[in-house]
């Protein structure tokens, strides 16, 4: 007697999205979303979509709402090193030798890609990348930001909370710690932060 809104990985990441479609079909109270994302880009929109099933709103609408939040999710993250996705064929030696280049992973349309590429100290890269994400922004949702990474030092988190306090603060701040597929491939120090526009 109850119904399903499926938020899954994102269609250009995984089969899962597909997979979903094609068991949903069986049913008529089983309404599945493509997240367009990953991680807690995914969380940003089962937190939104569970507060409104607790309103009591209707699952079809919800599942169509989050269809068109899942446009509007930033979610992008820095890396210390490109040793992991060197290790892991997702770039070249030569780049993480000799460039010590600290990315910046965007997730555009759904898929991955590489934005600004940092240089320096890692918790002064992130320091930069926060502001870049924060500062002067009035198209910002206010009401949640994820800080997620893959096991940072307490403190560089801590300056990240003080950071998207001075660039205007959240209501809710949420810091989580990035899965294995994340950490695996990008490895320690990590660090991202997620949210949503206006």
């Amino acid at each position: 007697g109850c119904s399903v809104v499926h938020i899954g990985l994102s269609s250009a990441i995984s089969s899962s999205y597909q997979n979903a479609c094609t068991a949903a079909a069986e049913f008529e109270n089983v309404y599945v979303v493509d997240s367009r994302n990953l991680s807690t880009g995914i969380a940003l929109l089962v937190l939104d979509a569970a507060e409104r099933a607790e309103k009591g709103e209707d699952p079809k609408e919800i599942a169509a709402l989050m269809r068109e939040t899942a446009k509007k999710v930033e979610a992008s993250f820095v890396i210390d090193t490109l040793f992991y996705l060197q290790k892991g064929g997702r770039c070249s030696t030569l780049a993480a030798n000799l460039l010590k280049l600290k990315p910046c992973i965007e997730v555009k349309d759904g898929k991955m890609g590489v934005g600004k590429k940092y240089r320096g100290k890692i918790d002064n890269c992130i320091a930069q990348y926060v502001r870049e994400r924060l500062q002067g922004r009035d198209d910002l949702r206010r009401n949640r930001i994820f800080i997620t990474h893959s096991g940072c030092a307490p403190e560089i988190v801590e300056n990240v909370k003080a950071i998207i306090k001075e660039c205007g603060g959240f209501d809710e701040v949420l810091e989580t710690y990035a899965g294995c597929t994340v950490s695996s491939h990008c490895g320690p120090n990590t660090l991202g932060v997620l949210f949503v526009r206006k």
